[in-house]
């Protein structure tokens, strides 16, 4: 009888072992995120100290600051109120239509042609959704201005004085008759006729090489084309970037408003970016996270001690390169399981990354099997409305004060793996409507973009030479 005891003692030990083992795999937290509610809401005091700018040789870093945190200066002294989430997606939605539009251009250049004006993503009204700056100097001698980083934006450009009719913005307007390196591109000229293969407008009958830019609203912004010297120099003077002549638009006209910046540094591949203009042959940025801190643009090529940390992606190269960073994701991970879909699915869809887009955008069949996996791992939480037809997996996580996230890591080409940090996965309106910082674009639905949500707290890596793109660990969050 002891024995037949015994055997069924270690009969219930071995079976609360078993259920104990499954309730472990179940809840397995090395693939989650433990965060308290309140260090998910944006802070409210700036805190410099958390980044340290890339230093070294052949390099100048500059600081890059989100222009709705408490770093901002931007919004210092201008009549104007920050967007809520639902419009700074909207204007992000918007954008995307004006990408499209981009390359519509370039797949429809004779009927282009034939309009009085085009559209392209350096929208006055609509970059409201380009979210991180940095301060530059142009001219010599140096004025100072502030410019949205955009790396899916072609034209680096800023409001000039006169002006006929300016938005306001932090800065002073740019004087282009105090600058001794100022040049008007002529209206006769070589250059300008071959920019306006590119952007045509109208006939050029004046000494300017003009250019006009209508938007999807209806709004809308002219200026001319112009070269100067541009100077990227970090607070210290240690690092230094400078270039003359780079090709400079010169906003004079304008309907839209900026929030408070002077214009766009356009990062992107085409022939008239900074980057192609300057021959940068590489550099890299982390965007800060949280909006607290502040992150850093750096010229020029990483040390080789912390390149090693650094994985890298080829960036999709064609017979007729695309002006975007074109990248391939092979799949999508939703706390340490991947979504069910193949590599040859993942593929088969164009994908880019942009530093102007907030969220990431995803083909349907991939952000509703994203949301599933998602959702299965938040079902403890309560549901909460979405953010009207923008996001609709949402949480309200206001009886809480700290929960389980589970992580989301994008797979690349070369088995690339870039685990999101959390506020690279939840974007939050308040603590009872905190959603996935992921959706769906309509319109194209057989293209993907990485958007600056999900590039928080990395540093991204453009070897533009090297026609490949790297993550890294980042020293902004």
């Amino acid at each position: 009888m002891w024995i037949l005891f015994k055997a069924f003692l270690l009969f219930i030990c071995l079976l609360c072992s078993s259920n104990d083992g499954a309730y472990a795999n179940d809840n397995d937290l090395s693939h989650s995120h433990i965060v308290s509610v309140s260090s998910l809401l944006p802070p409210t005091v700036c805190n410099r100290t958390r980044t340290a700018l890339p230093q070294g040789p052949d390099k100048a870093s500059l600081e890059v600051v989100s222009k709705y945190g408490p770093c901002s200066r931007l919004n210092q002294g201008i009549s104007t109120h920050p967007p809520s989430l639902e419009e700074i997606l909207r204007q992000d939605q918007q954008r995307l239509h004006l990408k499209n539009s981009r390359r519509l251009r370039k797949t429809f250049p004779e009927f282009l042609k034939r309009t009085e004006a085009f559209t392209f993503p350096a929208k006055i009204n609509d970059t409201v959704a380009d979210e991180y700056y940095i301060v530059v100097a142009i001219g010599e001698p140096k004025q100072y201005v502030s410019l949205l980083l955009d790396t899916g934006s072609d034209v680096t450009w800023t409001q000039c004085k006169p002006c006929i009719h300016c938005f306001q913005q932090r800065d002073p307007f740019f004087y282009a008759s105090k600058s001794k390196t100022f040049f008007k591109i002529p209206c006769n000229s070589t250059s300008c006729r071959t920019l306006r293969e590119s952007f045509p407008f109208g006939n050029c009958n004046s000494k300017e090489c003009p250019f006009n830019i209508q938007y999807a609203d209806g709004s809308g912004s002219g200026g001319f084309w112009a070269t100067d010297r541009i100077t990227i120099q970090e607070a210290n003077s240690n690092g230094y970037f400078t270039r003359h002549p780079f090709l400079l638009g010169c906003i004079n006209n304008s309907s839209g408003d900026k929030s408070g910046a002077s214009g766009i540094m356009g990062l992107d591949r085409s022939p008239v970016s900074i980057i192609t203009r300057t021959n940068t042959s590489y550099f890299s940025y982390c965007l800060p996270s949280p909006y607290g801190s502040t992150g850093y643009i750096t010229f020029g090529k990483t040390d080789t001690v912390n390149s090693k940390f650094i994985k890298y992606t080829p960036i999709v190269t064609t017979s007729e390169q695309s002006e975007f960073y074109d990248i391939i994701l092979t799949g999508i991970s939703v706390g340490g399981k991947k979504l069910p879909f193949n590599t040859s699915y993942f593929t088969k869809f164009g994908a880019i990354i942009d530093s102007g887009n907030i969220i990431t955008r995803l083909p349907p069949p991939i952000y509703a099997a994203l949301r599933s996996a998602f959702h299965k791992r938040m079902k403890k939480y309560k549901k909460a409305k979405g953010i009207e037809d923008l996001l609709d997996t949402c949480y309200d996580l206001s009886g809480y004060e700290t929960v389980v996230v589970p992580k989301i890591a994008i797979h690349f080409l070369g088995g690339v793996d870039l685990e999101l940090d959390v506020r690279g996965t939840l974007v939050v309106q308040s603590v009872s409507q905190v959603c996935l910082g992921f959706a769906t674009y309509p319109p194209d639905p057989n293209s993907i973009t990485l958007g600056n949500v999900q590039q928080r707290g990395h540093e991204v890596h453009y070897d533009v030479a090297g026609r490949r793109l790297g993550f890294g660990p980042g020293n902004c969050s």
